[in-house]
């Protein structure tokens, strides 16, 4: 079934209300501690903490908090970074926008200048498995190709590719074969200074847990599906194991991980436009979010003049925090379907408009060639008797 099906048969998910999911959420407070927070995150098993500040709200995740070193006397708001809000009555649609786009599992639910609890992308997808999309196959969402760690390597190493990767997810290689899968939630632990024993106090051992061999650190009880697998199988299987993501093999090998964030893609927004264009992650608090949308249109129309086969395109959003500066930059990638193949293509930079820019460029010279170079081939290919 086509994006432009999907997207009609989602319609009732992506216009519902919030209101009925909206859970608790952890807040705390600008002056804690960076230890305290990971104390409070490891204990009620949470992903993303909250601060209130005035009209504002910011928030920390667990992969970012792995790049801090002095967590015992560091306060939390130096790393804290500003994010959208919803209310009760806004759409599913608006909360999976936010998540995408900040990478985070909730979104913070804001009344009268308060917290009052959040939403979390588990129980997104809980409504999304409640749809027949078995048409959709795991194939067709997953992340290819997942980088992954030997369980030999050390726990900084795996620290090091999560936090310039960003990433929570690592694969772990034993005897050949995946053992387990080591989390950014995983590593959190290691980040938590130890008590000493008999002072009561915390011990600056931090560093020298992360010199440790990976070993069996992680979780075992992670989903295997096949590639071919429809859609409600990988959620169901992900729900009842409690996990945030599902491996994908063909033939015992390793072709690719889906992690919550990857379902979130589901509920993609379309933009009017002669060919099904569909947009993941765009701030609605951006400034030129309408010029970003036109601009998206812009580069699919200049590219059906030389290569008219586009049959659609995806572009996905997502925002980089830099915990030592407080400007972000932003990754997008654009996914361009044709009948023949599907081209993928990124790009990284501080002014999303210009992001825009630099890829409409490249696809359009890198698919406008494809095209005149398998005209030329199909031209050669026609018997000279056909001609005349």
């Amino acid at each position: 079934m086509s994006s432009s099906a999907t997207y009609e048969q989602l319609k009732n998910i992506r216009e519902r209300k919030v209101s009925g999911i909206v859970g608790p959420a952890i807040t705390i407070e600008p002056t804690v501690s960076v230890s305290k927070i990971i104390g409070m995150m490891l204990r009620d098993d949470s992903y993303d903490v909250f601060c209130m500040d005035g009209r504002e709200v910011s928030t920390i995740n667990a992969r970012e908090l792995l790049t801090s070193r002095d967590v015992t006397n560091m306060k939390i708001s130096p790393l804290l970074h500003k994010v959208q809000t919803i209310k009760r009555s806004d759409t599913l649609e608006r909360a999976a926008a936010i998540m995408s786009h900040n990478r985070m599992r909730a979104v913070p639910v804001v009344e009268d200048r308060k917290i009052i609890g959040a939403v979390n992308i588990k129980e997104i997808v809980r409504l999304l498995n409640q749809e027949n999309l078995n048409w959709i196959s795991a194939s067709d969402i997953l992340t290819p190709d997942p980088i992954t760690i030997g369980s030999n390597e050390l726990l900084s190493s795996a620290r090091q590719i999560m936090t310039t990767k960003k990433i929570d997810h690592l694969p772990v290689i034993s005897g050949g074969k995946i053992s387990q899968v080591l989390t950014s939630m995983h590593l959190l632990h290691f980040a938590k200074p130890e008590e000493r024993i008999g002072s009561g106090m915390r011990g600056p051992n931090t560093e020298r847990r992360f010199g440790s061999k990976i070993g069996n650190a992680g979780s075992t009880r992670v989903p295997n599906c096949l590639t071919s697998a429809p859609i409600n199988t990988v959620m169901s299987a992900m729900l009842k194991a409690d996990t945030s993501c599902c491996l994908l093999t063909l033939w015992d090998n390793l072709h690719g991980i889906i992690t919550y964030k990857d379902l979130l893609g589901i509920l993609e927004t379309r933009i009017k436009s002669d060919v099904p264009l569909y947009i993941v992650g765009l701030p609605e608090n951006l400034g030129n979010a309408q010029i970003i949308k036109e601009k998206f249109d812009k580069i699919i129309r200049n590219l059906i003049k030389s290569y008219p086969e586009v049959e659609e395109a995806k572009a996905n959003i997502k925002t980089i925090h830099n915990p030592e500066s407080r400007r972000s930059h932003y990754q997008v990638v654009i996914r361009v379907m044709s009948p023949y193949r599907n081209y993928s293509y990124s790009e990284l930079g501080w002014d999303l408009s210009k992001v825009f820019d630099a890829l409409g460029s490249k696809i359009i010279r890198n698919l406008s060639n494809r095209s005149k170079k398998r005209w030329k081939t199909s031209i050669r290919k026609v018997d000279k008797k056909d001609i005349f």
